[in-house]
């Protein structure tokens, strides 16, 4: 009896084994299963960070002919000053009224018994030069490039252009 228990316990222990040598041949193989698909997708990553750099090097070649940033429109503090010097205290906003009150500078008729006039807030002065100023009669609308001249206090207006909308 002692043998039959004893090649019964040697059984067991080869089918215990060999139970415990297919686990971890089942482990390992899984392992290496888990390892090729991280390095896949480490390749898939790396790819697609070429591609993304691609793509910005190709947008960085589109956009390296624009403008960084807008120009610049308005008057500097050296041309306030020298407009100040010339008597204009405050040059925008004179310079606008000073507009506003010759609407004789508008050389469009207006339509359906309307009057020409500046638009209030659409006059811009771009420099110590130009202004640009929008004019209307209620029914059709246009833009106006001046020219102006400072001379003690007073302001000479030149039309350089002129369009309606």
């Amino acid at each position: 009896m002692m043998a039959e228990e004893q090649a019964s316990t040697e059984g067991l222990k080869f089918t215990e084994r060999l139970a415990w040598l297919g686990f971890m041949l089942f482990f390992v193989v899984v392992l290496a299963i888990y390892v090729a698909r991280g390095i896949g997708l480490e390749r898939d990553v790396a790819e697609a960070n070429r591609e993304l750099l691609d793509a910005q090097m190709q947008l960085a070649q589109y956009t390296q002919h624009e403008v960084p940033r807008p120009a610049e429109v308005g008057l500097t503090n050296a041309q306030v000053q020298a407009m100040q010097r010339r008597g204009i205290a405050r040059p925008e906003l004179q310079l606008a009224r000073s507009l506003l009150e010759q609407p004789e500078l508008i050389s469009h008729a207006p339509v359906l018994g309307g009057q020409m006039y500046f638009v209030p807030d659409g006059i811009h002065v771009l420099n110590d030069r130009w202004v640009l100023a929008t004019f209307e009669d209620g029914h059709v609308r246009g833009q106006m490039l001046l020219e102006y001249d400072v001379a003690h206090g007073n302001v000479t207006w030149q039309v350089l252009e002129s369009y309606l909308e």
